[in-house]
């Protein structure tokens, strides 16, 4: 039991007992005759002035002078601790919460007819908690959990609604989503989905299973995953950190587009016209490969890098003049920015 809990217990029926013998001692008093005869109070003849300001007097100032003491002891020792157990209580909700967004990722389990109480238990609330998010973007891995929520292809296949032809659709990592976006865009995405990607909307306002509370705590679990936590600017090579010009553009720019732009524009820059490739799949992100980024002139170009198109889900990676959002979590430099640019403008 919670130590606080236990001392506020023992007050209260210490408290409780010092009372009851006060009651006790009272009703052992010999009753006055006016008591014995049922006389109601306002008609008995009243005290003498000598004992109200007396020894009556005396009883309510000791009474009042104990009480107050009990009152300043058991305030305190109430109170002081209450710091603490607030905190034990926050990290008990957030210890929850993350094992229900871990539950809420996954997919349901199967029911085992023969266990036992508690563990079937523990299924029945898996099961009601469920929504399978791993079923397209990668399992659960509690060993490593670098390696939860990896990303996968989407389940069941998705039909390209022009050509009715089975495509597979990469569903992009969420270990690392954080990396990206803000909490406001992560939100937005799984309350309304991702049109016309396979994503559905998840949100209970928008039609999709999922209450405020299960999307706070997926949120919450998926941002104590270690990828949400490190900055991927740290897998870019020294050299590549700040581009110089005796450094190869080309070189540091397919560096960083691997590093940052790959996961939604795919390795080869293929985005939706990747069926025929190595890879045989459709990614999120617009293609740029074969010259369709050419479709924008440089300052477009420049401007969609650094500015993102928030909400038709292209990051901003640029630390631009504030716009109401919030500054990218990872920018990249100018001279990264540019070396981006023309590693794209070649492919």
């Amino acid at each position: 039991m919670d130590t606080n809990v236990l001392t506020v217990a023992l007050l209260l029926l210490a408290g409780a007992a010092v009372l009851w013998g006060i009651f006790l001692a009272g009703s052992r008093r010999q009753q006055s005759p006016g008591s014995m005869l049922g006389i109601p109070h306002a008609l008995r003849p009243g005290a003498a002035d000598s004992t109200l300001e007396g020894p009556r007097l005396e009883r309510i100032q000791i009474g009042g002078v104990l009480f107050t003491l009990v009152l300043a002891v058991f305030i305190p020792m109430y109170w002081l601790p209450e710091a603490s157990r607030q905190a034990a209580f926050q990290e008990r909700f957030d210890e929850e919460s993350l094992h229900r967004g871990e539950l809420i990722f996954q997919d349901p389990p199967t029911l085992e007819e023969d266990a036992d109480p508690v563990d079937y238990k523990e299924e029945e609330r898996a099961i009601s908690l469920g929504m399978a998010c791993a079923n397209c973007h990668g399992g659960v891995d509690d060993e490593n959990p670098e390696n939860s929520a990896g990303g996968g292809l989407a389940s069941p296949a998705y039909v390209d609604p022009v050509t009715n032809a089975e495509i597979q659709y990469q569903a992009p990592p969420l270990q690392n989503v954080f990396q990206r976006w803000d909490e406001e865009v992560v939100r937005f995405t799984i309350e309304r989905g991702r049109p016309p990607s396979p994503m559905a909307a998840w949100g209970v306002e928008y039609g999709g299973p999922m209450t405020d509370q299960m999307i706070d705590d997926v949120m919450a679990w998926l941002a104590s995953l270690p990828g949400n936590q490190t900055n991927p600017n740290d897998a870019i090579s020294e050299s590549c950190q700040d581009p110089r010009p005796g450094i190869s553009p080309d070189a540091c720019g397919e560096e960083i587009f691997t590093a940052r732009c790959a996961v939604c524009h795919g390795p080869e820059g293929q985005g939706k016209e990747g069926v025929g490739t190595t890879e045989d799949r459709w990614y999120q992100g617009k293609a740029l490969w074969k010259g369709d980024v050419t479709s924008l002139d440089e300052r477009q170009h420049y401007l969609t890098i650094v500015n993102g198109r928030r909400f038709a889900f292209m990051p901003q990676f640029g630390e631009s003049p504030t716009q109401g959002v919030p500054l990218p979590p990872y920018p990249l430099t100018d001279a990264q920015i540019k070396a981006v640019m023309e590693y794209e403008r070649g492919l």
